[in-house]
C-alpha cells in the first residue's frame, strides 16, 4: 500500500466502549471475508502462487505474523518506544517471509489466526485513552501515527488491503 491510499482512510475516534465494539465489528466482518475467501480456494492451490506472486499460505501467514508484529510496535509506542523499521527493511523482510511462508500448513495459520483476533478485540476494548496520543511508526505507509490510528491502520486497513487483493482473483 502506498501513501496515496492512507491518505484516504477514515480513522474513527475510539473513545468509549460503543465506538470500540463497533471498530471490533467490523474488523471481524473484513478478517471473516479474508477467511471465506481462503475456504473457497481449492486446496490442490493453496501452494501456488495467486496474490502478486504470493501464495495462499503466505499471504494468512503473513496477516497473522504482521498482526503479531504490530501489537509488538504499538505495544512499544505505548511505553515510549518507537521504533523506526525502515520502509525498505520491511519490504525485504515480506518478501523473505512471503517465501517461508510459501508452504505454511493452512489449518495452522487459520486456527491461529481466528485466535489471536480475540487478543486483539481484548486487547482494543482495554487500551486506556490517555494511551491513543503516543505515536506509532508504520513503515508500510511511511507514515507516524497515533496508537488510535495504527490501531485501525494495522488491524482494520491493512487486512481490507489484502482482501481487496485476494478478491480480484478469488472473487
Amino acid at each position: 500500500m502506498n501513501e496515496t491510499a492512507s491518505a484516504t482512510r477514515n480513522y474513527r475516534f475510539l473513545d468509549n466502549e460503543i465506538d470500540r465494539q463497533g471498530f471490533c465489528d467490523d474488523m471481524r466482518r473484513v478478517r471473516q471475508g479474508v477467511l471465506d475467501v481462503a475456504k473457497r480456494v481449492p486446496e490442490a492451490q493453496w501452494y501456488e502462487p495467486r496474490y502478486h506472486g504470493w501464495t495462499l499460505a503466505a499471504m494468512l501467514g503473513h496477516l497473522h505474523q504482521m498482526d503479531r508484529l504490530e501489537m509488538m510496535l504499538i505495544q512499544a509506542a505505548m511505553v515510549g518506544i518507537r521504533i523506526p523499521v525502515p520502509p525498505a527493511l520491511l519490504n525485504s523482510f515480506n518478501d523473505a517471509m512471503s517465501k517461508v511462508f510459501r508452504q505454511r500448513v493452512m489449518q495452522t495459520t487459520l486456527r491461529s489466526i481466528e485466535q489471536n483476533e480475540k487478543h486483539i478485540a481484548d486487547f482494543i476494548m482495554r487500551v486506556p485513552v490517555k494511551q491513543f496520543s503516543k505515536t506509532v511508526y508504520d513503515p508500510a505507509i511511511d507514515k507516524t501515527l497515533t496508537v488510535e490510528q495504527a490501531i485501525q491502520e494495522f488491524y482494520l486497513y491493512h487486512w481490507q488491503d489484502h482482501l481487496a487483493d485476494m478478491r480480484k482473483v478469488d472473487s
